[in-house]
């Protein structure tokens, strides 16, 4: 009898356990296919983060010995959009130029002295305090080190946009960030790239550590003093940092640079704030062969793919945002703000190339031979002059310096702009704005004189609510601030788990017309939808996580007809038994997983109670 009793028991625990194991077994595997940078690198060297907003990014990075951190086949996906598309081929440090303002000393970093290599430092906690650290090999004394810091990091105010004051939308961004850190002399820099999850990219060097004690003076128009009074002057001087940016938009094989130019027409308009405002005009021209430029006001480069394009039909591009500021161009190796050459292998350095074929060259010898820019590298450079301070010491606190990768037509739209704004996608004068509701008509002035007997009516009116917008049939006060609701919504499910998947319908729409839906009590817009040939509107949305228990309205409101529905709901309590029963009827996949999970622990108690029972069994077996 007691084997019976426990050969069912295990049964029912082993039925129940596979009954959950074969749920998760079911899962849906995507195929997908390899993309660029998966076809280029794998393991430790592969870089693929999908970020909070939901753009993802992926890359291949390396070290290289003098050039540092080197990154390779970057590429982005926005939000939306099915595939990661290719910006860059690669990018890293190609030079940092250090000349001291008394002409006595000049330092070329990466060629003379390594950024990567010998210099590398191993990163500590204090250097990657948010994400991982992946480890390379440096050098032949230390092997393995320590080497990069990835991790996603918040960047602020993504977006914020509150048109007519009708519904805020607003966000905090994100960036995948990557970093190292050298230590050269007696100055340490961080390598870093910043790729925001809008497409933009950030590449920059900060510099700390210390002032080199060999370099004072008492020249006082040539250095700073550090120490008290008038002493221990130490010398300025330039940190030029260049950089090699080979692009590779959409795998394109022609891309071509164009200049943004901006220049006054000398004609003025007649209106503004001081009523004498210049009128600019906007030129795009082709940069067809290599060449240096040294930026000028009002004026821009981007490379661009014209084979790829965007859902507008407008070709994908990135332009490349440098500071005016501090450039040291005062000889031919700094003598540029950003040049552009074809793609070679063997021109890696912007000046002392160490490759042996072009060995000694640099920029200006790059683009000797005019070639066609089919295949175009930038080589960016930003400087920053160095006027010592007194806070410099000791130690020096960072500071930075670098450029911007800014997409251009890159997405349609931004690429993660919130369900309710995708309406907006050109000129939005004339468009019906889904999220405003259509200034209330007013209602006719009463009549002095009363025009007759009222007729009495055999059913009383049932007094307003205050919600009606003053047209309606006279049973409102006629001082809300909406339209009576004029039809139900019928829901899916009456009750609901956060994050969940809810469906709703509802009639009594103009034909065709944009019907937006906002949850309440705290106003969240979860959607615009399109009624069909008869007026009803079908609506599937996710009630946000956050979403607090009890009971909540969904409004669908016609942005032709001002007609409204609205109906409740109830968000179920964080209970296991509360969600499985509103999950159970959503249909969604993460709601399939949801319930397995709970499955999977009460099988799991299942056999934690079968386990007991065998182990009492043995025990008063044992004793008996």
């Amino acid at each position: 009898m007691k084997r019976t009793s426990l050969r069912r028991l295990l049964g029912a625990g082993t039925a129940m356990a596979l009954l959950a194991g074969g749920l998760v077994l079911s899962a849906p595997v995507a195929a997908s296919a390899q993309t660029v940078t998966e076809a280029s690198c794998s393991g430790d060297s592969l870089v693929s983060k999908t970020l909070e907003a939901g753009s993802s990014w992926q890359m291949c990075w390396r070290l290289d010995t003098y050039r540092g951190l080197v990154l390779d086949k970057v590429a982005y996906q926005p939000r939306d959009d099915a595939a990661p598309i290719l910006v860059l081929d690669s990018i890293a440090l190609a030079q940092l130029n250090v000349p001291y303002d008394t002409g006595a000393t000049e330092y070329n970093d990466v060629t003379t002295y390594q950024v990567g290599g010998r210099r590398l430092q191993a990163i500590a906690a204090v250097d990657c305090p948010v994400g991982e650290v992946r480890s390379a090999w440096v050098d032949a004394t230390r092997g393995d080190i320590p080497a990069v810091c990835i991790g996603e990091e918040n960047s602020g105010l993504a977006y914020r946009s509150n048109i007519s004051n009708d519904a805020l939308y607003a966000a905090q961004g994100t960036d995948l960030v990557l970093h190292t850190v050298s230590r050269i002399g007696w100055y340490e820099y961080q390598t870093e790239y910043r790729f925001h999850d809008d497409g933009e990219i950030s590449v920059r060097l900060g510099a700390t550590g210390d002032l080199s004690p060999n370099d004072y003076v008492n020249v006082v128009n040539q250095g700073w003093p550090i120490a008290p009074g008038q002493e221990d002057f130490a010398v300025n001087h330039y940190h030029s940092a260049f950089w090699r940016v080979d692009f590779g938009i959409d795998s394109g094989a022609k891309q071509v640079v164009e200049k943004f130019a901006t220049t006054p027409t000398g004609d003025y308009g007649t209106t503004g704030d001081t009523g004498h405002t210049a009128i600019l005009e906007t030129q795009l021209t082709q940069v067809s062969t290599e060449t240096k430029t040294l930026g000028s006001n009002r004026e821009a480069y981007r490379v661009v793919n014209p084979d790829s394009l965007n859902a507008d039909g407008h070709a994908r591009s990135y332009e490349i945002i440098v500071p005016r500021d501090q450039a040291y161009n005062l000889n031919p190796e700094t003598d540029f703000d950003i040049a552009f050459t074809s793609a070679k292998s063997d021109e890696i350095h912007a000046s002392h190339n160490l490759i042996p074929s072009k060995a000694g060259q640099m920029v200006t010898d790059y683009i000797a031979d005019g070639e066609t820019l089919d295949d175009p590298v930038a080589w960016v450079n930003v400087g920053f002059h160095h006027i010592n301070r007194d806070e410099d010491q000791s130690p020096m606190p960072i500071h930075w310096q670098g450029f911007t990768l800014y997409p251009r037509d890159f997405a349609a739209q931004n690429p993660n702009i919130p369900e309710g704004r995708k309406w907006v996608n050109g000129d939005m004068r004339g468009v019906p704005n889904p999220n405003i509701t259509p200034t209330p008509t007013a209602s006719p002035a009463p009549t002095t004189e009363p025009t007759g007997e009222p007729t009495p009516t055999a059913t009383p009116t049932t007094p307003g609510n205050g919600n009606g917008n003053g047209n309606g049939n006279g049973n409102g006060n006629g001082n809300g601030n909406g339209n009576a609701p004029t039809a139900a919504v019928t829901f899916g499910q009456s009750e609901v788990a956060p994050g969940a998947s809810l469906a709703a319908s509802a009639g009594g729409f103009a034909p065709g017309e944009t019907v937006s839906a906002v949850m309440h009590s705290d106003p969240v817009d979860v959607g615009t939808f399109v009624a069909d040939s008869e007026g009803s509107v079908d609506v599937q949305f996710l009630v946000p996580s956050g979403t607090p228990a009890g009971e909540h309205t969904l409004v669908l409101t016609g942005q032709t007809s001002a007609a409204v529905a609205q109906g409740t709901f109830t968000v179920a309590s964080a209970s296991p038994a509360a969600i499985l029963g509103a999950l159970a009827s959503t249909g969604t996949d993460a709601n399939r997983w949801a319930m397995s999970g709970l499955v999977l622990l009460i099988a799991g108690a299942g056999l934690a109670g079968t386990s007991w029972y065998l182990r009492r069994q043995r025990s008063v077996t044992a004793h008996a």
